[in-house]
C-alpha cells in the first residue's frame, strides 16, 4: 500500500472538520440574524399595541346595556380567558375524550363567550363596533330565552353565565365510569405488568377538607389492593367559584355545629344607609360574627330530651318495664351521641326542644378565595310600603385589595361562640405529624373495612377504650346508630399571615334610578395577550401609569385610574396576583 493512502483519513477529517466550522459559523450568523429579527418584529408588535388607540364597541340595539357591561368586564379578566381557552381547546389534554364533544363544544356558551372576549382585546387604530349576537342565541339556547330586554340587570346576567359555566363544565368533563365489559378497560388490565404477588401493591386516592375541630385539616383514604387509579382527567374551573365557610355556634352550651363549605361565585355586600363608606368595611360587617335567635342549637336539643326521658323512667320505672327498658336505651343512646357525636342521627327518638331561650352566633368567612372575586354592591332599598330606592352611598374601593383578614387562616375556632372562625387559640397549638398514605392504608385494611374511633380516656375509665379502638358494626339498629368518630390523625398547623392579594380589573356602574338607567363598564387597559401595558424592548423609563377603558356600548374612552375610584360602583371584578 502507498503511503498516500495513509493520508487520505486524515485529510478526510481535516475536511469535515473545515465543513462543520464553516457550518457552526453560518448557522451562528444566522441565528444572530435571526434573533435580531425576531426582536424587532417583538418591539414593533408591542409597539403598535401600545399604539392601539381603541378597542371594540359593543352595539346596544335592544336595550342590551347591560350585557355590553358584562361582556366588557369579563374581556380583561385574565383567568377567564385562560379557562375559556382551555375548555375550547381541551384536545391538548392528553386525558380528553376523542371527539364527539366538537358539537357540544361549537354550540356552548363557553365558545361563544370566548370568541367575543378575544375580539374585545384586539386594539384598533380606529372605533370599531360589533353586535354580540353569537353570543347572545348561545346564551338563550341554554338558559331558555332568558335574556331579555326587560332583564336589564348585569348582576342577574352575571349570575346565569356563571352558572351556565359551570353547568356546561359538569357535563364537558363528566366522568364515566369504565365498564368491565370494556375492550380497552380489559386491555388496560392484562398488560398491566407490574402485578404484586403478595397483593401489597397499595395505591391511595387522598381527598382532604377542611376539619370541624381545632385542626384545620382531615383526611381520609381509598385505596385498591393489587391495582391501579385511572389517572384522574384534568378539567378547569369556574375561575369564579370560591368556598366559603360557615359557622354556628351556641351560646347556651358553647357547641359548634360542624363546619359547613359551600361554594360561591359572587358576594352580594349590603350598603348602609349613609352618605360614603369603605368596601373593607362592607366586607367586615359581610365576615363578622351575628347574632341568631331562631337557630336550635342540636346539643341544647339532646340535653332537653335526656332530661325529659330521665324524668319519664323515674314516672314508669317498676310500673311499665317494657316502656323502662326502652327508654333505657335511648338514654344510652343520647349519652353516646352527647359523649362521641352530637350530629348523629337518633332514629326512633323524638327529641324535645329546650325551654330556654335560644341565642346562637353564625358566621361566613372566605375558605378558598376564587381566582376572579365578582363583588356585588346591592343598592336596592325596600321600604315598608313597597316602594324600591336606590342608595346612593358613595364606596371607596382600593385599586389593591387584601382578603387575607377575611379569609380561615391555620387555625378553626370551635370553642368560644363569640370568638371569629380563624381567630388564633389562646395558647400556641404544636403542629402534629400526619400519619403517612401507607400507614392510613394499614390502618383502613386492619379493620376489614369497619370504622374505628380515636380518643383518649383519662386513668379512671376503662383502659380497653384508650387509644385506637376497633368498632365493628352489629346488624341491630342500635349499634348503627352509635356514633365512632374518625380515627383517622389529623393536622393541626400554626396560624399562618399572608396577604391573599387582589388587583382590581373592572368595575360596572349603574346610571340612573332603580327602575331605569344605564350600564357602563371601566376595564384595565392590557395588552391583547392579558399582561399590563409595559415599554418597549431595552427603553428603561418608568412604567406608564394604570390606564382603564370607559366602555359605554359602541363609545370607547381611555380614563385614569382616578376617574374609575371616584365611580359609583354596582359591580366590582378584582382578580388574584399570582
Amino acid at each position: 500500500m502507498s503511503s498516500s493512502n495513509y493520508h487520505l483519513p486524515a485529510i478526510a477529517a481535516v475536511a469535515g472538520i473545515a465543513l462543520a466550522a464553516s457550518s457552526y459559523v453560518m448557522s451562528t450568523s444566522g441565528n444572530s440574524y435571526q434573533s435580531k429579527r425576531r426582536k424587532r418584529k417583538i418591539k414593533s408588535k408591542i409597539q403598535r399595541e401600545r399604539d392601539g388607540q381603541y378597542i371594540l364597541g359593543l352595539v346596544n340595539s335592544q336595550n342590551y346595556c347591560f350585557v355590553n357591561s358584562v361582556l366588557q368586564a369579563f374581556a380583561t379578566l385574565t383567568s377567564l380567558r385562560s379557562y375559556l381557552a382551555e375548555r375550547v381547546d381541551e384536545q391538548g389534554d392528553e386525558a380528553a375524550p376523542t371527539l364527539p364533544q366538537n358539537e357540544f363544544i361549537l354550540q356552548s356558551v363557553s365558545c361563544a363567550l370566548y370568541a367575543t372576549i378575544e375580539s374585545l382585546n384586539r386594539p384598533l387604530p380606529r372605533p370599531k363596533s360589533i353586535s354580540p349576537t353569537d353570543f347572545l342565541r348561545a346564551l338563550e339556547r341554554k338558559s331558555g330565552g332568558t335574556v331579555n330586554r326587560d332583564q336589564q340587570d348585569a348582576h342577574e346576567l352575571f349570575q346565569i353565565i356563571s352558572s351556565v359555566l359551570t353547568s356546561e363544565e359538569e357535563i364537558q368533563y363528566k366522568e364515566m365510569a369504565p365498564s368491565l365489559l370494556d375492550a380497552a378497560t380489559l386491555r388496560d388490565f392484562t398488560m398491566n405488568g407490574d402485578i404484586d404477588p403478595n397483593n401489597d401493591n397499595f395505591e391511595t386516592s387522598s381527598i382532604s377538607s377542611f376539619g370541624t375541630t381545632a385542626s384545620m385539616w382531615s383526611s381520609f383514604s381509598v385505596c385498591t389492593v393489587g391495582g391501579h387509579l385511572r389517572a384522574r382527567r384534568r378539567s378547569p374551573r369556574n375561575p369564579f367559584t370560591g368556598l366559603a365557610a360557615s359557622k354556628i355556634s351556641c351560646m347556651n352550651c358553647g357547641y359548634t355545629a360542624p363546619i359547613r363549605h359551600h361554594t360561591f361565585d359572587n358576594v352580594s355586600l349590603n350598603l348602609p344607609l349613609t352618605t360614603n363608606c369603605t368596601l373593607e368595611s362592607l366586607l367586615e360587617t359581610y365576615t363578622k360574627v351575628d347574632i341568631l335567635n331562631d337557630y336550635q342549637c342540636r346539643k341544647c336539643t339532646l340535653i332537653a330530651t335526656l332530661e325529659a326521658m330521665n324524668q319519664e323512667l323515674m314516672n314508669v320505672e317498676g310500673k311499665d318495664e317494657d316502656r323502662a327498658n326502652q327508654l333505657k336505651i335511648d338514654i344510652r343512646r343520647i349519652n353516646d351521641a352527647l359523649r362521641f357525636n352530637i350530629e348523629s342521627t337518633l332514629y326512633g327518638i323524638q327529641l324535645i326542644s329546650p325551654r330556654q331561650t335560644l341565642r346562637t352566633t353564625k358566621q361566613t368567612m372566605f375558605a378558598n378565595p376564587p381566582k376572579a372575586l365578582c363583588l356585588h354592591i346591592s343598592r336596592s332599598i325596600f321600604h315598608p310600603s313597597g316602594i324600591v330606592q336606590k342608595n346612593h352611598c358613595q364606596v371607596e374601593f382600593p385599586e389593591y385589595l387584601d382578603l387575607a383578614p377575611y379569609t380561615t387562616n391555620g387555625y378553626l375556632n370551635t370553642t368560644d361562640p363569640t370568638a371569629s372562625l380563624s381567630s388564633p387559640p389562646p395558647t400556641p397549638i404544636l403542629p402534629h405529624t400526619r400519619t403517612s398514605r401507607t400507614s392510613l392504608v394499614y390502618l383502613r385494611n386492619m379493620t376489614g373495612g369497619h370504622r374505628f374511633s380515636h380518643f383518649q380516656t383519662s386513668a379512671k375509665q376503662n383502659n380497653t377504650a384508650a387509644g385506637l379502638s376497633v368498632a365493628l358494626l352489629n346488624s341491630n339498629k342500635e349499634a348503627n346508630d352509635r356514633p365512632i368518630q374518625n380515627a383517622l390523625p389529623s393536622l393541626t398547623v400554626m396560624p399562618v399571615s399572608r396577604a391573599i392579594q387582589y388587583r382590581l380589573c373592572a368595575v360596572i356602574v349603574h346610571y340612573g334610578n332603580h327602575d331605569s338607567g344605564h350600564f357602563v363598564t371601566f376595564r384595565r387597559k392590557k395588552l391583547p395577550t392579558g399582561h399590563e401595558v409595559r415599554s418597549p424592548l431595552n427603553n428603561t423609563s418608568v412604567k406608564p401609569p394604570s390606564k382603564f377603558w370607559r366602555c359605554s356600548d359602541e363609545v370607547i374612552e381611555e380614563v385614569d385610574l382616578e376617574t374609575v375610584l371616584k365611580s359609583e360602583a354596582y359591580m366590582l371584578f378584582y382578580e388574584r396576583e399570582q
